[in-house]
């Protein structure tokens, strides 16, 4: 790609040192230039872009996009006034603009994108559908996996990665859509043809500063998609309303209290999973899903009223549904034999613990037994609150460390436990251990619940990631109670 054609395509607000290099690369770290390399030097929190120009020179780089002046010859130099909706639109272009040879699916909320996101995969797998993922636990493509830096990745990784797709015969690509991916730019010059809302509570208030922000910044979402997109909103959430009014296409809704065009309603549920009835248009449809948890049946329903949109035939999407049994460390329940239940959620959120609690509370004869932190260098204020939650709804607390980044567990601990009642409770600062206490105090009836981490594989601390699973701690400390009780 010729530099003048990219020059064309962004309207910058200067450019220096003009010369028609082509470009056989883009990125915006400069470990990663090779020759012929267009370089983006881009804000952030920690490092400036503009500081690693010269070490992008030195390795290859023939020209960069910038922000600021800079006092360099030897290359072009463009100027914008954004460059990182700058890196969106060139990546888009560099790769074919693949997001518009692929029908995309993007999928926001607080909670449920992930659980939502592969129950849509494994509906349109058994549909005989060709899909592709992007989230939180990588992307897939086929049966292959690769871990991804974020929920919702650079630009120019999710242009990459739409490309394979394409490449590969995939024809639809879902997609989790996070806060931070769309108030940093990173889905723009993405053609999304589906948007689904899963709901909204407090998160990420470290990042966006107040509710309103992070509200207003998943609206944004909503409000730039085309007319003739599709917009499914989950009419319970009280800001569903909102996302209704403000975006230009057209709307399917979703819900179990208001008279949403899709309503769903739970005839069963227990320890097994739920059955629902759902309502759509004049008809009935009565489907059975493995997933435990009330709070799951409004995942159910989206991935329901997408499939519908989509075309797939009743009994493929009963089957989808019916044949998924959940994600790793997402309401995951292990196999005791002991008489008591363990189960695994990523929840880290006040409303996540609500509706996880709540859920299990209706699911369990005895004490429901938590173990739980809250991550470091985030949003202090929702600490007290997931107390105050865990200790309403859950016999014995268990405060332990998470992801305590650059903080001490022991301050994040202080914190949560401002919003704690009197009840039993007990603070444990290596979570391996307080995750085996929780399982060795577990009696018959109990469900022992391990959250915050879910699928993740790793402890942040200091800056450095430290190898650490709850799933594999939990299943070493129920065989080891097992063997104790032969």
């Amino acid at each position: 790609m010729k530099l003048s054609r990219i020059i064309k395509i962004i309207s910058p607000v200067m450019v220096k040192n003009f010369s028609d290099v082509n470009i056989e690369n883009l990125t915006y770290d400069s470990r990663n230039v090779t020759d012929k390399t267009l370089f983006f030097a881009l804000g952030g929190k920690r490092f400036d872009g503009h500081r690693f120009i010269l070490d992008a020179i030195k390795k290859g780089a023939n020209s960069c996009v910038v922000e600021k002046d800079v006092e360099i010859s030897t290359v072009p130099l463009i100027k914008v006034r954004n460059a990182r909706e700058t890196l969106a639109k060139i990546s888009s272009e560099f790769y074919g603009a693949p997001s518009k040879k692929l029908l995309v699916i993007g999928i926001t909320g607080t909670n449920g994108k992930t659980t939502t996101s592969f129950l849509i995969k494994n509906i349109l797998d058994t549909a005989g559908r060709k899909t592709g993922l992007i989230g939180t636990i990588g992307y897939f493509i086929a049966d292959k996996r690769t871990n991804l830096p974020n929920t919702t990745p650079e630009s120019l990784l999710l242009q990459k990665i739409m490309r394979e797709m394409v490449d590969l015969g995939v024809e639809v690509c879902i997609m989790e859509v996070s806060s931070h991916g769309i108030k940093m730019e990173r889905i723009k010059n993405i053609d999304f043809d589906i948007a689904i809302l899963t709901n909204i509570s407090r998160d990420h208030l470290d990042f966006h500063r107040t509710l309103q922000n992070y509200v207003n910044t998943k609206l944004n979402f909503f409000k730039e998609l085309k007319d003739d997109s599709v917009a499914i909103i989950n009419l319970d959430d009280k800001k569903g309303v909102r996302f209704i009014k403000e975006t230009p296409s057209k709307c399917l809704t979703y819900g179990m209290e208001e008279d949403a065009d899709i309503k769903g309603k739970i005839t069963n549920i227990d320890d097994e999973g739920m059955r629902l009835l759902i309502r759509y248009e004049d008809k009935s449809f009565e489907v059975s899903s493995p997933l435990r948890g009330r709070y799951n049946a409004y995942n159910v329903l989206s991935s329901f009223a997408l499939a519908h949109i989509l075309g797939i035939e009743e009994e493929e999407i009963k089957n989808g549904i019916s044949s998924f049994h959940g994600v790793c460390g997402r309401g995951e329940k292990l196999e005791t034999g002991l008489g008591f239940a363990c189960v695994i959620d990523y929840g880290h959120t006040p409303d996540a613990l609500f509706n996880l609690f709540k859920s299990e509370k209706e699911l369990t004869d005895g004490r429901l037994i938590c173990v739980f932190g809250a991550g470091g260098d985030r949003d202090k204020g929702k600490r007290q609150e997931m107390g105050k939650i865990a200790s309403s709804l859950c016999e014995i607390i268990i405060l332990t460390s998470d992801n305590p980044r650059s903080e001490k567990p022991e301050s994040i601990i202080e914190d949560i436990l401002k919003g704690v009642n009197a009840k039993k409770i007990a603070v444990e600062l290596d979570r391996g251990k307080a995750i085996e206490e929780s399982i060795n105090m577990a009696r018959e009836g109990d469900t022992v619940i391990i959250a915050g981490k879910g699928h993740e594989r790793y402890q942040e601390i200091m800056g450095k990631r430290i190898p650490f699973s709850d799933k594999v701690i939990a299943e070493s400390c129920i065989r080891k109670l097992k063997e104790r009780k032969r």
